[in-house]
């Protein structure tokens, strides 16, 4: 393979999914103390393995080719190391069968995903060191989902890893059942969020993060396998990304740009995955509470059933906004309840919840918020005022693709004036 665009996008992939895994089978060999140098081994063994391939072309295992490549400057750096970290000079980082380590999960990084959700720690916190650590999103990408300024990210992530230090290394290689189901649902709310900036990034070239997506439902089925009994709301999410996920090939056209989902070509999504995410639906329905995935998974079902965008059940998707509101109460669930309202006509209960949204910091770097006062606007036939609601839209931070089409859209208003 000689193409550079294709290399460069096969290196970024590879990148962000054998990141983490390095990263924590590393912490599980070497101990949550050395979390800090598992990052900098996996991040200078990661440019070393990958600085020839724009060069050499890319191999035909990619993935086999880099865990080696980098284990082997891992193990060379911590060598280097040995006094410093208190290890014995025989010190060997690779396991019998394995290229780093086996894993209690068969999977270093559900294991380190369950040590970052430490009970000791506060909610946002595991939910900082996670992202950043496992997922290996950027401090400008966890900033924007936990809506965090980064010297506060900085500063939150700084604390966690202190704890880190403090706990045993067999807690990263061993974690145990009681600390999987314990830390559940924590673990669920990180696959969540993952899946979430993949479907839709708010930064950088791509209409979708399909390798993020795939990853977040690798491990929302992992930890469907391993643990000892499936937490509250487990099955309604894992259905709510498959449904999310059937819908890929239909969200952008040949030459990458957005389409939305009333103009999407439903015979384009993925009728297995749908399928899926019903049986998966059906099994929540045994979950002895509710949870925000039930209702989330609810409304996903009710646009995959509708042959078409005329046939979505408007009341039914509001009435579970509604629900979910009162379950969970979010500028983002306000908003989105807010549209529904809008596509019935209920205007004025529309505005009221648009409303409360703009009273609220978040509102001015929202672009759902921006879109929803346009749409609205429109409604009421209000042109000037959809103009710069689509204004500020455009000033807030998103993925490229959706820049494009909100020019696209503002075009269309500029050719109507």
């Amino acid at each position: 393979m000689r193409d550079p665009d294709q290399i460069h996008r096969l290196l970024d992939e590879t990148v962000r999914r054998e990141r983490g895994w390095l990263i924590s089978s590393l912490v599980a060999r070497l101990g949550p103390a050395q979390m800090d140098l598992a990052q900098d081994v996996a991040q200078d063994a990661i440019v070393k393995a990958l600085s020839t391939w724009p060069y050499k072309g890319i191999p035909d295992n990619p993935r086999a080719w880099l865990r080696r490549v980098a284990g082997n400057a891992a193990i060379d750096r911590i060598r280097r190391s040995v006094r410093e970290l208190g290890l014995e000079e025989s010190w060997d980082l690779t396991a019998p069968d394995e290229d780093i380590i086996t894993p209690s999960l068969s999977d270093p990084e559900l294991d380190l995903m369950i040590l970052c959700c430490d009970p000791n720690l506060s909610a946002q916190d595991q939910l900082t060191l996670a992202l950043k650590t496992v997922c290996g999103f950027t401090a400008a990408e966890t900033g924007a989902l936990l809506f965090l300024k980064e010297d506060a990210l900085s500063q939150r992530l700084a604390r966690a890893k202190r704890h880190l230090r403090t706990l045993s290394g067999d807690l990263a290689r061993y974690p145990t059942r009681f600390a999987l189901k314990q830390r559940l649902p924590r673990l669920l709310k990180i696959i969540y969020l993952m899946y979430s900036w993949g479907y839709l990034p708010r930064r950088g070239k791509d209409l979708v993060r399909e390798d993020l997506c795939r990853e977040a439902i690798r491990l929302s089925e992992g930890l469907m396998l391993h643990a000892p009994e499936a937490a509250p709301g487990h099955h309604a999410l894992h259905a709510l990304l498959l449904f999310q996920s059937a819908r890929t090939p239909a969200r952008f056209d040949d030459t990458g740009q957005l389409i939305t989902l009333e103009q999407q070509d439903r015979t384009r999504w993925d009728q297995a995955m749908i399928r899926e995410g019903f049986e998966h639906l059906e099994a929540s329905r045994a979950s002895p509470v509710l949870t925000r995935y039930h209702f989330e998974a609810g409304i996903a079902s009710i646009h995959a059933q509708a042959k078409h965008w005329s046939k979505t059940d408007w009341p039914q998707i509001s009435r579970l906004y509604e629900l979910l509101n009162a379950h969970a109460r979010s500028p983002a669930t306000k908003v989105n309840w807010a549209v529904s309202l809008i596509l019935q006509d209920a205007l004025d209960d529309a505005q009221a919840l648009l409303d409360e949204v703009g009273a609220e910091k978040v509102a001015v770097n929202f672009t759902g918020w921006h879109l929803a006062q346009q749409k609205l606007a429109d409604a009421r036939g209000d042109a000037a005022g959809a103009k710069a609601a689509l204004a500020k839209a455009r000033t807030c931070m998103n993925s490229d693709a959706v820049d494009q089409y909100l020019a696209q859209q503002w075009q269309l208003y500029a050719d109507g004036a």
